[in-house]
């Protein structure tokens, strides 16, 4: 099993119902971020709804990941290979004017 650690800012953290600072476990097997994402989604639904779109597959685009600091589309995107220790964090963008 691998665990990550999620880091989510309080306003976040308070929409979709995760705590600010958890470690999550995957398998060996399948543990990509999107398998994590997945994971996260079918057990929180508004995260589905604000991070993760579980039936498009696809990033919301309103919260940035950051995949051990750096941003996950700058990586491996959703095929990012997850390993025990590793940190996503999730910010939410800023809107207005």
């Amino acid at each position: 099993m691998v665990k990550v650690r999620l880091e989510i800012l309080p306003s976040l953290a308070e929409t979709v119902g995760i705590e600010e600072t958890s470690e999550e476990v995957i398998s060996e097997e399948d543990r990509s971020v999107r398998v994590l994402l997945n994971q996260l989604g079918a057990r929180y639904r508004r995260f589905g709804q604000i991070v993760f779109d579980v039936e498009a597959q696809e990033l919301t685009g309103k919260v940035v990941i950051f995949f051990n600091g750096r941003a996950l589309e700058l990586v491996n995107g959703l095929d990012s290979e997850l390993s025990d220790g590793d940190t996503l964090t999730f910010v939410p963008l800023i809107e207005g004017g």
